[in-house]
């Protein structure tokens, strides 16, 4: 499995010339991620906590160009599996908060579920899934029917990574909360 370390995820992520609040979402999202893997390991289910990891610092490394066209995580699935990182593909194409609400493109593997719950907490802080909907929402106007309906799904997502990993949801956010608050391990 080709999983970018810490270093060239950063690299390519950098790449493209983010600006700083997509950085600070997507550490954030890497750290939170990975810290809910690691949870889930713990418990004895098979995730690696390194995929989910890379996965989240590079979840939206197709954001600005593809604003836009419809076409985000799948543009950067695809760049990534040209880039020989095939192993991020699914979590990468399946995190859009769209997802959620189509059958065909929702996230089922762990590292899958695993950033696209730590994408409905991080933003530019750690938050709750109603507060990082909203606000989603509000910056996004045209698609807010869409981001709301995604609540259900978002909060069910959320609940069945805080069973595999024999939590009740409220000790799962402490520790993913800690994880956003703890920087880089």
């Amino acid at each position: 499995m080709a999983v970018p370390d810490r270093s060239a995820a950063r690299q390519l992520l950098a790449a493209g010339n983010p600006p700083d609040w997509l950085v600070v979402h997507s550490e954030g999202v890497a750290r939170v991620g990975a810290e809910a893997a690691r949870i889930l390991a713990r418990n004895g289910v098979a995730v690696d906590a390194l995929l989910v990891e890379a996965a989240g610092r590079l979840h939206d490394i197709d954001k600005m160009e593809t604003r836009a066209n419809g076409r985000h995580g799948l543009a950067g699935a695809e760049r990534l599996t040209a880039l020989g990182y095939r192993d991020l593909a699914d979590p990468v194409a399946s995190h859009p908060v769209t997802c959620l609400l189509d059958p065909e493109r929702s996230p089922r593997s762990w590292p899958a579920i695993c950033v696209s719950v730590a994408d409905r907490r991080v933003g530019q802080s750690f938050m709750t899934i109603a507060d990082r909907l909203a606000d989603m929402a509000a910056r996004h106007p045209a698609h807010a029917n869409q981001i709301t309906a995604a609540h259900g799904p978002a909060d069910a997502l959320e609940a069945k990574l805080a069973r595999a990993a024999g939590l009740s949801r409220g000790a799962l956010e402490t520790q993913l909360r800690a994880a956003w608050a703890n920087g880089d391990r």
